[in-house]
């Protein structure tokens, strides 16, 4: 398999975003939270939720989500080439803890929906899937340089 630090990032972010949607689907209907990342995302592109709107509305959230990560799983494959592949894990976690940080500030700054005064499950919910999000994204990339020697 050919090299394709673009298409190994985008596989890797897409397998981490359906990972941390399937998990926050779960959190959400244990009762532990009563928003996810798929949310936010949906929020982020339409200013509305539509997730607690039947079928449909998940599917776009799911899509949009899935779309926001793969972009961020591409970013962080090529920073990995400009750093090394060293500690990859930890870089994953750290990178996803970033994310989680910059997403909830410029949210709140700029008042979005969903944003305002956040409780406190919720807020570790969403820093859990987020930590969930930097380890898939570092595994998938690691499995898949088993082929691609990406790394």
């Amino acid at each position: 398999m050919p090299k394709d630090r673009f298409i190994a990032g985008g596989i890797a972010g897409l397998v981490a975003s359906v990972t941390c949607d399937i998990v926050g689907i779960i959190y959400k209907s244990l009762g532990w939270t009563d928003r996810t990342f798929n949310d936010y995302a949906t929020i982020i592109l339409t200013y509305q939720v539509y997730s607690n709107e039947g079928f449909f509305g998940l599917i776009l959230s799911i899509i949009s989500h899935v779309a926001v990560c793969m972009i961020l799983g591409v970013i962080f494959a090529y920073l990995i080439k400009f750093t090394s592949s060293n500690y990859l894990y930890i870089k994953g976690l750290g990178y996803s803890l970033v994310i989680w940080l910059l997403l909830n500030t410029f949210g709140t700054l700029l008042n979005l929906p969903l944003f305002r005064k956040m409780p406190l499950n919720v807020a570790y919910a969403t820093l859990s899937t987020a930590l969930i999000y930097g380890l898939m994204v570092a595994l998938t990339l690691k499995l898949i340089d088993k082929k691609m020697h990406l790394l």
